[in-house]
């Protein structure tokens, strides 16, 4: 099974596995790293919404993107609900990105890179997106030892170290990066009964004007 069958198996419980995994606080420490205000934005990896929801209530436009069409349903469920009509909701690769060049001022990716085979690629793509002078917002895993997560919940990495992803930062264009280890764990149990609890970092980075 991949990563994307994984998810439209899963998306209708999704909101309830999403909240044993990590707190709805990892939202507000994300969105602190940027003003969104009348922007336009990308939320990669969307799943149904997490992120999404809070963005529609101050960017000008939030782009949506999921390679799961059974979780871009739930999340269009949920924006329906709300009456927004500022969000986009796009099937996607996150090495590929539907999106044109420089067209958004702040792209986010909450606790999906770890999911993306090439790392690397999804930061190359997210840089040519995002406008000059944008920025950019990673949430993810630190590095683990929970090898059973990519057996049970398909995931391409165990995490990623901070020089790692400042590393690929870099070496993408980025400038004025920050990487903030938070108090904040991702937790979870195998099928086994195995519990991995890892630390959640949040990295920040800016596009030259």
């Amino acid at each position: 099974m991949s990563s994307v069958q994984y998810f439209n198996e899963i998306a209708d419980k999704w909101n309830v596995i999403r909240s044993d995994y990590f707190e709805e606080r990892l939202k507000y420490k994300v969105l602190s790293k940027t003003n969104v205000k009348d922007n336009v934005v990308a939320d990669l990896g969307c799943g149904t919404g997490f992120l999404s929801v809070a963005l529609a209530l101050d960017a000008k436009t939030v782009f949506s993107l999921d390679q799961s069409r059974n979780m871009l349903r739930q999340a269009n469920e949920i924006m329906r609900s709300k009456n927004f009509n500022n969000v986009y909701l796009m099937e996607s690769s996150l090495e590929n990105l539907i999106l044109f060049d420089e067209s958004v001022d702040v792209t986010f990716i909450n606790m999906a890179l770890h999911h993306v085979k090439d790392a690397k690629r999804a930061i190359e793509e997210m840089y040519r997106v995002i406008k000059r002078g944008g920025r950019v917002v990673i949430a993810d895993v630190q590095e683990h030892d929970g090898k059973w997560a990519k057996e049970e919940m398909y995931d391409e990495w165990l995490g990623f170290s901070n020089s790692q992803i400042d590393k690929y930062l870099k070496e993408v264009g980025f400038k004025n990066i920050q990487i903030e280890n938070t108090e904040l764990k991702c937790k979870g149990y195998s099928s086994k009964g195995e519990y991995t609890e890892a630390g959640i970092f949040i990295a920040a980075a800016d596009k030259e004007e």
